[in-house]
């Protein structure tokens, strides 16, 4: 701030001090034009009386300065010539000048010629001054407008987003109305008042889950204390009848049945953020949303010679969340260039029951009939997975996002392939 400053007063300061020496040198320049100019008209005067001409007959309005002649004879009154030459008669106090004239080598008289010395050019250069200081004055309301509605609320601002880096989600600031910052200011307090939100949810989350795998892992101990308990019972034949026997190792898979609860459980507590997720419906451009995915993997599967086709959909306006939908449309991408024989990937559209169909294939082994019904399933991961990096949540994460937006997912196997349709609403 204090450095723009520092530039409006050094603007206005060259500013003036130009306007200042464009007036002097006008001036300057106009008075000895002037001067000149009318010591010519003056010369030029007394020479044609000098020659004979009668001062009334003198034509006057060809001249520029000169304006008016008065004539005294030589032999006139001592106090008339006192006045002649003090000026009585002459108009508006104008300057004047007096020549005697000599018609040969006797006297005439005495010639007054009144003039305006320089005063033809000084409208052209008030009004010059005038369009510079009107020039000067639009830079310095520009200066001050740019400071009052984009310096000084930026000023504000700068300090908002370190604050947000650092985690400090408390500081709020007031709504600019500036027409520059008044929604990044607004879109900034959002994303604060989100991100403090998102921390609080973790922060419970995160208690609650360390909370409940501290309870469980300490539960654990029970059952997994008998099923050992029992196993080298049976292991050392403690047990001397067949109905003991039954009876413990019916007890073991009582204890393992109550472990597989609790792993679900401790499962279920390390997913449950997904259903924090916040999914924002609105109206989004099929188009606009395709070109998203088509720019940022083009390039990608270039570089990996996989063929990538995309179909030009209608430009249709559905309902989801964009930024959501481009999470699941990365998680099937992905899955197809992990996955698939690095050959094909295909996005293709379809229109089912009022219902926009995206369809994801990509060519390679598909999943076998019988794990299809498991895939979307928290975990799991198919017979196709062995030695591939992944923790089973993809499929997973991708289902729960596209009910939230009211649409669905499903997977099938074909010949060639796998492929993957999302359902969204109109």
């Amino acid at each position: 701030m204090k450095r723009f400053d520092r530039l409006i007063l050094c603007t206005m300061s060259i500013g003036l001090a130009v306007i200042a020496l464009f007036t002097a040198y006008g001036f300057k320049l106009t008075g000895d034009s002037g001067d000149k100019a009318y010591r010519i008209e003056v010369n030029r005067i007394i020479r044609e009386v000098s020659d004979g001409r009668e001062p009334g007959e003198l034509k006057l309005e060809k001249y520029t300065y000169v304006r008016n002649a008065a004539w005294l004879e030589w032999d006139a009154e001592p106090e008339a010539v006192r006045g002649f030459f003090n000026g009585t008669g002459v108009h508006n106090n104008a300057e004047y000048s007096v020549k005697p004239i000599y018609r040969g080598d006797d006297p005439a008289g005495y010639l007054r010629l009144e003039y305006g010395a320089g005063t033809s050019r000084s409208p052209l250069l008030l009004v010059t001054v005038i369009l510079l200081g009107a020039v000067l004055a639009a830079v310095f309301g520009l200066l001050m407008y740019i400071r009052k509605q984009i310096i000084r609320p930026f000023h504000t601002i700068e300090e908002l987003p370190y604050a947000l880096s650092k985690g400090n989600l408390t500081l709020d600031m007031k709504e600019s109305k500036s027409r520059f910052f008044g929604k990044f200011v607004w879109g900034l307090n959002l994303l604060r008042e989100t991100l403090d939100r998102q921390k609080q949810t973790n922060l419970r989350l995160e208690k609650d889950r360390q909370t409940l795998i501290a309870s469980l892992s300490h539960e654990l101990k029970t059952p997994v204390a008998a099923i050992k308990l029992y196993s080298s019972a049976l292991a050392e034949g403690l047990y001397d009848n067949e109905d003991k026997r039954r009876a413990s190792a019916s007890l073991i898979g009582q204890k393992a049945g109550q472990i597989e609860e609790m792993i679900s459980s401790i499962i279920a507590a390390s997913v449950s953020s997904l259903q924090e997720t916040e999914v924002h419906v609105a109206e989004f451009y099929l188009k606009d949303w395709i070109r998203r995915v088509t720019d940022h993997y083009k390039e990608r599967l270039e570089l990996l010679k996989i063929r990538f086709e995309v179909a030009v959909p209608d430009n249709k306006l559905l309902l989801g969340d964009p930024d959501k939908l481009l999470e699941v449309m990365d998680n099937l991408l992905e899955n197809a260039i992990k996955y698939g024989d690095g050959a094909l990937i295909r996005i293709s559209f379809g229109e089912e029951d009022y219902r926009q169909l995206i369809i994801v294939e990509n060519s390679g082994d598909p999943v076998p009939a019988t794990e299809l019904p498991h895939i979307f399933a928290s975990f799991w991961r198919g017979s196709n997975s062995a030695g591939r990096q992944g923790n089973g949540l993809g499929l997973f994460i991708c289902r729960q996002l596209m009910r939230k937006m009211d649409g669905d997912i499903y997977g099938e196997a074909y010949e060639e392939g796998m492929r993957f349709v999302l359902v969204l609403r109109y």
